[in-house]
């Protein structure tokens, strides 16, 4: 009975971690991208497209291995027989969320198949990472966001540190995911409209928006050490946003870079506000998740509307959206630095 204890009491640890994974998941309803699938529901034909985007992202955190939250160094120290280890693994299959979900497709008759696609999906998954680690064996420590390269100056490596954060977040993938989507349709040879690669960008630059207004959240509680910098609240600001930006560029590079810019120049400057006034840490491989209303709807009504004429427009738009970017920029600079002297 003891040693049978022993394998519930892990089984009930590692339920209660899988159910608070998945709860982390709702950071979602707080995106900006999700408030556009919302709108674009509206028309189920065109949202079946970017619903199937995001149920893609979403895989990879539902089909996590629970086994994984017990670290290795751990479960050597435990007195456990292989029997049981092995009637851990087992109950730990029907831990996973995406277990549940496939369970609930293949109980209902009309969605028996889906299911069986979701589960068989989750266990591709699984076996390529178990290749890819066992092949990584001899770099346990590896982490290739270490690899990414800092311009010169302060401002440079506050940038890399930032890149690295977004890129721990689930935000940029599925701009990625969207911008290799069009290109696979592009390279396919259908007909395209003249439109349809600026609309893209807009929404590629939709998909990462919400980072604007997390900009010192993604860094965690990592985010007091910037209090520690001697340098400005508006350097840093800017650190941050001209990682996004890059980050931003390269992907609507290959769409539209004038309209994806000048909607992320948009994006920051409305996203400052909350980034600054109410930092809220985020979790990481997680998505970022900000305030939809107001803000998310200001930024995703503005970062269209601005996106989609510039090039109609010209010059002077996307002058006055650099310039209300440069104006919030110093403007919540100057409120960072105001609140780091006041805790001081």
């Amino acid at each position: 009975m003891a040693r049978t204890g022993s394998i519930t009491g892990i089984l009930k640890a590692l339920r209660q971690a899988s159910w608070r994974d998945f709860r982390s998941l709702g950071s979602v309803g707080g995106q900006n991208f999700f408030l556009f699938l919302l709108l674009v529901a509206l028309q189920p034909e065109s949202a079946q497209f970017f619903f199937l985007i995001l149920a893609l992202i979403l895989l990879f955190p539902l089909s996590a291995d629970p086994m994984q939250k017990i670290p290795a160094d751990r479960r050597a120290t435990w007195p456990l027989r292989k029997w049981e280890w092995g009637a851990i693994r087992l109950g730990s299959l029907a831990l996973s969320p995406i277990s549940w979900a496939a369970a609930l497709l293949i109980g209902s008759r009309t969605n028996w198949s889906a299911g069986v696609l979701l589960l068989g999906s989750a266990i591709v998954l699984q076996l390529l990472r178990l290749l890819v680690k066992s092949s990584l064996k001899r770099l346990p420590e590896a982490n290739w966001f270490y690899w990414i390269p800092a311009p010169p100056g302060v401002i440079g490596s506050l940038m890399r540190l930032q890149w690295r954060e977004m890129l721990r977040t689930l935000d940029p993938y599925v701009a990625l995911l969207l911008v290799i989507c069009t290109e696979l349709f592009r390279l396919s040879g259908k007909p395209l409209e003249s439109a349809a690669l600026r609309i893209m960008s807009l929404v590629v630059a939709l998909a990462i928006s919400t980072q604007t207004q997390v900009l010192f959240g993604i860094d965690g509680s990592g985010a007091e050490r910037y209090r520690q910098l001697p340098i400005r609240g508006w350097q840093i600001l800017l650190a941050k946003d001209l990682a996004f930006l890059v980050l931003l560029g390269l992907l609507v590079l290959p769409l539209d870079l004038v309209s994806g810019l000048t909607a992320g120049v948009v994006a920051l400057a409305i996203g400052h506000h909350r980034s600054v006034m109410n930092v809220t840490p985020q979790a990481q491989w997680r998505f970022t998740s900000g305030v939809i209303f107001p803000d998310g709807v200001i930024q995703s009504v503005l970062l269209f509307a601005a996106g989609n004429v510039v090039r109609e427009q010209g010059l002077w738009l996307a002058a006055l959206c650099v310039f209300a970017w440069l104006a919030s920029l110093l403007f919540y600079g100057w409120q960072w630095d105001r609140n780091r002297f006041a805790r001081s």
